[in-house]
């Protein structure tokens, strides 16, 4: 069951390091509800971003260390195209986490020491096209995945019905209109070099935007390894 929870917890983690600094504000608006003090989101709000990023970071190594036997396969068996294509999106993954990695260690506040002052425009830039990136590559690389997973959490899998086909695909259209909103591939190319955030939105409307994002990706990838299979390539 270690496996289920760390991919709950990574996508968890995901969602709330896509918020950047609004996690902050919305982080304290929330302990102030329940707790007798508070803190300043706005001035603590990137040092949280980077701890739920560290998080994220040494979850998914856990991640990939536990599904070790897939680097141990990689020079064995016949390569078909449902193979080469799962193949690649992992070694992009992979590439594309150490990336989020060295550049957000240039720029860390935790570790002081890491900082690199004539790389930090570099690293900014790569961390932002690598992240959002890494956030479609990792949403698309769960729903190709997914039947792992489902297999793992419900021991009887029960033939597909209608309506979560309908559901899914209400939620691909809501997520194709939020990743056009969001300005989501002007980020991954660097088209706009800054991420712009609204703080005097909700944080959940922002939450429930990305989600939406990643239920597209994750049905995309869902889908084609059904149509792969279905042709048996």
């Amino acid at each position: 069951m270690l496996r289920p929870v760390i991919d709950i917890l990574m996508t968890l983690l995901l969602l709330l390091s896509m918020s950047y600094e609004l996690i902050g504000p919305a982080l304290s608006e929330t302990l102030g509800t329940f707790l007798p003090f508070t803190f300043d989101g706005y001035e603590y709000g990137s040092l949280i971003h980077e701890i739920i990023g560290m998080t994220l970071v040494a979850l998914f190594f856990i991640h990939l260390w536990l599904n070790r036997w897939w680097i141990k396969t990689l020079f064995t068996g016949r390569y078909n195209l449902t193979r080469i294509i799962l193949t690649l999106v992992n070694v992009i993954l992979i590439t594309d986490m150490i990336l989020i990695l060295a550049s957000g260690l240039i720029m860390s506040r935790v570790f002081e020491f890491t900082n690199t002052e004539s790389l930090m425009s570099f690293a900014r830039e790569s961390h932002i096209a690598a992240s959002f990136l890494g956030y479609v590559i990792m949403s698309f690389h769960a729903g190709l995945n997914w039947h792992i997973f489902s297999a793992m959490m419900f021991k009887r899998r029960k033939p597909g019905k209608i309506l979560p086909h309908v559901v899914a695909g209400a939620f691909m259209i809501w997520g194709v209109i939020a990743f056009i909103r969001r300005n989501i591939w002007e980020y991954m190319t660097l088209e706009s070099p800054f991420v712009f955030f609204d703080f005097d939105e909700p944080f959940m409307c922002f939450i429930a935007d990305y989600i939406a994002v990643m239920i597209l990706f994750a049905c995309l990838g869902h889908y084609m390894v059904l149509a792969l299979r279905k042709l048996r390539v």
